[in-house]
């Protein structure tokens, strides 16, 4: 194998093929990417055995065919390491892989390519195309919601919804909820998935980077993302996952509105002294008016006034302050609003005049 081929052409997709890769090497050859040199395109493929990204890339010269398989992690740290407009050559000789541009060379071991397994894919029925950015604004919009590593795994991981008329995107740790929407028209009937945590992260970096236009299929058991440039399949979480429905609080709601980053900020400067297991921080509401509390064990405190668009009544709630600024920190608009149902409930954040984003925070006692 031996082709030549320009940094700006592989340094991404190899970037993105090598977070996929397996970095605990449980299995050895999880923590290689396959390299496949054909047909005048060269394919980059990585698995965890979870998730699989496939990458082509076209604009290579191909002296000669062939294919194995090297460390994603060292590749990738070279390669980035290059100065750009860098013209790269690739040969297997023997059992290395040898790089060269300029006036270096590196040779990498490599692993047998009858080694690297590969996800089976079996058929999807249905699939619709979407741009690729509003796919990944709704995992950005409610993947800081999921939990990691709890017990009820279903959690683990957004849930994708898909109807004839639109797409949510959910997540929720228990503790809070991200709902997301966009409008599309699709053949498929009511549908749901469970996306797991690492796929939904990778899923969103990689179509943040790739906004064009996409296609998802899905069935029980695999989702499968892919345009003419990669195609990412990830294993499913199997499981129910809560009716996120009945999360959302009803009764009278108080509408507060402001101006996101005077929250932001206000919010940053109580964090310093809020307290550093519990995260607390209180909302003191008044008409017109918004004062942010936070302190700590060593009886230290913080205290701000933020001007507000509120007419509703005079109460305190507590929050953690974590999840408030985590929820700001992705919505988009200028401005704000927080919907309270009174000091017990939960209050919703989200764009203002906009039904497509909603987050739901669980109070606090403090």
């Amino acid at each position: 194998m031996k082709f030549t081929v320009e940094k700006k052409e592989i340094s991404e997709p190899l970037s993105l093929v090598s977070s996929v890769a397996e970095k605990r090497q449980s299995i050895p050859v999880l923590s290689n990417i396959l390299l496949k040199a054909h047909d005048s395109k060269l394919t980059l493929i990585a698995t965890d055995l979870e998730i699989e990204l496939t990458f082509i890339v076209e604009n290579l010269q191909i002296e000669t065919p062939g294919e194995t398989t090297v460390s994603a992690r060292k590749m990738a740290d070279l390669i980035r390491s290059v100065p750009e407009d860098t013209m790269l050559t690739f040969e297997l000789i023997e059992n290395q892989l040898e790089i060269s541009a300029l006036k270096f060379f590196a040779d990498f071991s490599t692993l047998p390519v009858g080694d690297f397994p590969v996800i089976e894919q079996p058929e999807f029925e249905l699939e619709v195309a979407l741009p690729g950015k509003e796919l990944s604004s709704l995992i950005e919009n409610t993947s800081f919601a999921m939990a990691s590593q709890d017990v009820r795994y279903y959690l683990n991981g957004v849930l994708l919804e898909v109807s004839p008329t639109q797409i949510n995107v959910v997540a929720t740790d228990g503790h809070r909820l991200a709902w997301s929407s966009c409008k599309i028209k699709t053949d498929f009937l009511e549908d749901k998935v469970i996306i797991p945590r690492k796929s939904a992260l990778e899923l969103q970096k990689l179509l943040s980077l790739y906004p064009e236009n996409v296609s998802i299929s899905f069935n029980s058991s695999q989702l499968k993302v892919f345009s003419d440039n990669f195609s990412f399949i990830s294993k499913l979480i199997e499981g129910s996952y809560p009716d996120y429905q009945k999360v959302f609080p009803s009764g009278e709601e108080q509408k507060l509105q402001v101006e996101k980053t005077l929250v932001q900020t206000a919010l940053n400067r109580a964090s310093v002294l809020s307290n550093e297991k519990y995260r607390g921080v209180k909302f003191i509401l008044e008409k017109n008016n918004l004062k942010i509390c936070a302190n700590n064990p060593s009886k230290e405190s913080a205290e701000e006034e933020v001007p507000v668009k509120y007419d509703g009544d005079s109460f305190e709630i507590g929050f953690n302050i974590s999840y408030i600024q985590e929820s700001l920190s992705v919505i988009s608009k200028k401005n704000v609003e927080f919907v309270f149902y009174g000091s017990e409930n939960s209050c919703l954040v989200k764009n203002l005049d906009d039904e497509n984003l909603i987050h739901v925070i669980m109070p606090m006692r403090l």
